[in-house]
């Protein structure tokens, strides 16, 4: 049965209340009257109208966070609880950042999965940020996560380094960017620098190895901040400024002559890649063996 949260969900994706309606099979007086009935409950007006539909006022852009999280827990659950009642091995949720779930992982999954053929692994791919909250919200089942070492979780959680990833820079393969065998430090403060959002595993890399070596942040050039890796290449390809990525990203297009990976001579950026899990939460056999797996240098065959 749908209900409250369901619904107003449906509508902040539309932004029409006729087009959740038809999603959701409902009439249109019944979603007006749901989302009065929300609106109520809370004691604030949830929505707006626009000549375009509706849009979400400050409260609904709250609840809309909260709502989409509970949806996804009310789902996690139904599915567990479906999972025991058929017997079913239990499917392993893994959440990771871009350059360890993009580029590493996916191997590391297909010949586990060799291995273990009843083994059920899902890998989701997200901001750090993301991927810690999910796990602490319960919607998966480990994580791992790139950048500096995650502190702040309850004693009850297993934090490990698994391993420690250069970041290396790229220019384009041709052009003026490219005009030097080697970079240095200096070469940051005046090359067009192209970085993660702040807040991202490679992001904070990099500040965390340029203030150690001395350096102020406000001295790198930064030209552009992008939201994922590809976007980053794309820019490097194009001429528009150098990076900093794991080497893992960029093997490919190197390879290929697409990108050109360039030596750093006076400073180096190091990312660690962290594995998360509860204590109590990874106790079955195959999930034993999929933790041996991922700490396992020689076991894990990353791509």
């Amino acid at each position: 049965m749908t209900n409250e949260l369901d619904i107003f969900c449906a509508v902040a994706k539309h932004g029409s209340m006729s087009r959740a309606a038809a999603e959701l099979h409902l009439s249109q007086p019944a979603v007006s009257q749901r989302l009065r009935a929300l609106e109520e409950q809370y004691g604030l007006q949830l929505f707006r109208r626009t000549n375009r539909g509706v849009e979400l006022t400050p409260a609904g852009e709250t609840l809309v966070r909260y709502a989409q999280r509970i949806l996804q827990l009310e789902r996690s659950l139904q599915a567990e609880m479906a999972s025991l009642r058929a017997a079913e091995p239990k499917q392993v949720v893994i959440d990771a950042t871009s350059a360890i779930g993009g580029y590493a992982l996916p191997c590391t999954v297909y010949l586990f999965q060799q291995k273990y053929p009843d083994a059920r692994i899902q890998l989701q791919i997200g901001k750090r940020c993301d991927v810690i909250q999910r796990l602490e919200d319960g919607l998966v089942d480990l994580a791992l996560v790139e950048g500096p070492l995650v502190t702040a979780l309850p004693d009850d959680w297993q934090v490990s380094v698994i391993s420690e990833e250069e970041l290396v820079l790229i220019t384009p393969p041709t052009g003026p960017l490219a005009g030097k065998e080697a970079y240095t430090a200096d070469d940051l403060t005046r090359l067009p620098l192209i970085i993660r959002e702040p807040g991202s595993g490679t992001r904070m890399a990099v500040e965390e190895g340029w203030q150690a070596a001395g350096r102020d942040l406000r001295d790198l050039n930064i030209a552009l901040e992008l939201t994922g890796v590809d976007a980053i290449k794309t820019s490097v390809a194009s001429g528009h400024g150098v990076a900093l990525v794991s080497r893992w990203c960029v093997r490919a297009e190197a390879r290929m002559g697409h990108l050109r990976i360039a030596p750093l001579t006076d400073i180096a950026f190091t990312s660690r890649w962290t594995l998360i899990v509860p204590k109590q939460g990874m106790k079955g056999a195959m999930e034993r063996a999929l933790l041996r797996t991922l700490r396992s240098p020689a076991e894990r065959g990353f791509c």
